[in-house]
């Protein structure tokens, strides 16, 4: 083993199956549902979306950084990434420098940076460096300093919005830099806050959310014969990722390595996968490559799985491209049947759904898989979570803009 080799050490989620990880884990293995009907609170009743993933607002806390300031006024992106941040800080003693934070925020860039600008016009004491403080990635920066945790800021806060491939990118980047020596601790992870009105019209007009007619808890059913188009999520999640000697050096526990990452774009088109699934083979296989393994040492896969009739079509037809016979003994498995599409965040909540199931050995669920779809035909581990010999996990992500990020997950050795 190396002493780069990159180990993550703690992991914080807030998600629509629930606050922290112990919750998000008993109800993702229960196979529950975090889909409500969004009609009346979070869109007028009239509106052609009726359903999101959504945070429990009723249980969701405001990060103790900001516990003099009044929820009204803390953008939910914060309160999500803040919490979850919180959480996977409290796996990490007081003293532990971090060298980086990479995080990729839904509106933790140029859009909150704009807002700031607005909030401080007209003050006589205007500091435009101030509003530095706003975006979300500097906001995850503050909460590690408070914490106890020296960290360079500036050259080694890195934010990212790159649609749904952002959470998996800054796990990768994360993982190069400490391979590399660069780096020895870093921050990273997604947040992704914008179940509202205005993001769900535009998903609606490009016809990719769901609005069939069925129970909330039942509209995202990936690979199923009957989807209808992705379910709305949102939510946060953020891993403390080291290189193996400085987690043995602190005594930390591991619950997972992260081995290898592949990123790939098709240049095809702004909505739309390559029709011959080159660009998604080609990402896979490079973060298998980058892991050291062939396509017959892949336990599992957490697929992108977003429950449109295209992704995961292309998807299927990406995996049994590259992995040939392989393809049909491999659980395929899709947490956006349980919480949705948290485009930037997606990545980071399916990062903490893969360490689960490599120290749980248990595969969750595809929950709402009804009818087999001929050209959906692997196993997507339908409707129950199951017992399994889990030793990698490869965890997909596909966006818009034909962009392909893919990383390999791996059971610690003890």
């Amino acid at each position: 083993m190396s002493p780069h080799e990159v180990v993550v050490t703690a992991c914080g989620i807030v998600s629509p199956l629930g606050i922290g990880v112990p919750e998000f884990g008993r109800r993702m293995f229960a196979g529950e549902s975090g889909t409500v009907d969004i009609r009346g609170s979070i869109v007028p009743k009239g509106f052609p979306v009726r359903v999101a993933a959504i945070v429990p607002r009723d249980r969701l806390g405001q990060p103790s950084l900001l516990a003099d300031r009044a929820v009204e006024t803390t953008p939910l992106t914060w309160r999500f990434a803040g919490l979850a941040t919180e959480e996977a800080l409290d796996g990490l003693p007081p003293g532990c420098d971090v060298d980086a934070i990479v995080y990729a925020a839904a509106e933790g860039t140029h859009f909150d940076l704009i807002r700031a600008s607005f909030r401080h016009f007209d003050s006589e004491s205007f500091d435009w460096d101030a509003t530095r403080a706003e975006t979300t990635h500097e906001f995850v920066r503050r909460i590690v300093e408070a914490r106890g945790h020296g960290c360079v800021p500036d050259a080694r806060v890195i934010s990212l919005n790159n649609a749904c491939i952002s959470s998996n990118q800054a796990i990768g980047i994360a993982l190069q830099r400490i391979r590399s020596g660069r780096w020895r601790r870093a921050i990273a992870g997604g947040t992704d806050a914008r179940c509202k009105p205005d993001n769900l019209m535009n998903f609606h007009l490009l016809g990719a959310l769901t609005t069939a007619d069925v129970p909330p808890a039942e509209a995202s059913r990936p690979f199923s014969r009957d989807r209808s188009g992705f379910v709305r999520g949102e939510g946060a999640a953020t891993l403390v990722l080291e290189s193996r000697e400085a987690a043995e050096e602190r005594g930390a526990d591991i619950l997972g390595v992260v081995t290898g990452y592949g990123s790939t774009s098709d240049a095809h088109r702004l909505t739309d996968g390559r029709p011959d699934v080159r660009g998604a083979v080609r990402a896979m296989s490079a973060a298998l490559a980058d892991a050291g393994l062939v396509p017959a040492q892949v336990s599992a896969i957490s697929a992108h799985g977003t429950s449109t009739t295209m992704n995961d079509t292309l998807e299927t037809k990406a995996i049994k491209t590259l992995f040939g016979d392989h393809a049909a003994r491999i659980p395929v498995t899709s947490l956006k049947s349980q919480v949705g599409h948290s485009t930037v965040a997606a990545g980071a909540l399916e990062a903490v759904s893969c360490l689960l199931m490599l120290r749980e050995q248990r595969l969750a669920p595809t929950i709402n898989y009804a009818e087999p779809d001929p050209a959906c035909d692997l196993d997507y581990v339908p409707c129950r979570s199951r017992k399994a010999r889990i030793e990698t996990i490869l965890s997909n992500n596909f966006g818009f803009g034909g962009q392909n990020a893919c990383v390999v997950f791996s059971r610690p050795l003890s």
